[in-house]
């Protein structure tokens, strides 16, 4: 079963909303799980993308060029240009069960790429903007600045992070009942 809702007070983003007005226009009478459907689904998102040059809206392909002179192919620019990602994320660690690590980062003889190892299971990737809005409200921290720099920021509010659903960032201005008391 698939349930479609909207919710009341978060808009639903453009990218999204332009994929709704796809699938709105692809369902018909039919089975919207079947091959038809689907094929005419994505036929609509290729078509709209194409209308409004966002297929290759880098110009990616025109960098490869073969002519009768012979071929370029400029993989290191493309590599550079090329995001299937286009919004940044940036790591933030969740300290559960790994404090005696983030401890060690203050610790400069010990190689960031050793820590980093040690920290990849409790590393979650957040928007860049819930990142600066983790640190802004006190709720996450850069840990040894003066021997890390901005390598390794770590949650300090561990209530954010839930295990079934992870890190819920956008509750990072909510004050928790140790912050409200003076």
């Amino acid at each position: 079963m698939l349930t479609f809702f909207t919710g009341a007070d978060y808009p639903v983003p453009p990218e999204v909303k332009a994929l709704i007005g796809d699938m709105e226009r692809s369902i018909r009478e039919e089975d919207f799980q079947s091959l038809a459907a689907i094929e005419r689904y994505f036929g609509e998102i290729y078509w709209r993308m194409r209308r409004g040059d966002q297929l290759d809206a880098k110009r990616i392909v025109d960098a490869f060029l073969v002519s009768g002179q012979g071929t370029d192919f400029p993989f290191r620019t493309v590599a550079e240009t090329f995001r299937m990602i286009e919004t940044t994320m940036l790591p933030v660690v969740i300290p559960r069960g790994v404090e005696e690590v983030v401890a060690r980062l203050a610790i400069e003889a010990i190689p960031s790429g050793a820590l980093a190892r040690d920290l990849q299971r409790h590393v979650v990737l957040v928007p860049e903007k819930a990142r600066t809005r983790l640190i802004a409200c006190g709720k996450a921290a850069f840990a040894a600045p003066e021997a890390r720099g901005d390598q390794f920021c770590v949650l300090s509010a561990g209530e954010l992070y839930h295990e079934d659903s992870g890190l819920w960032w956008e509750d990072a201005e909510y004050l928790g009942v140790e912050q409200t008391v003076i």
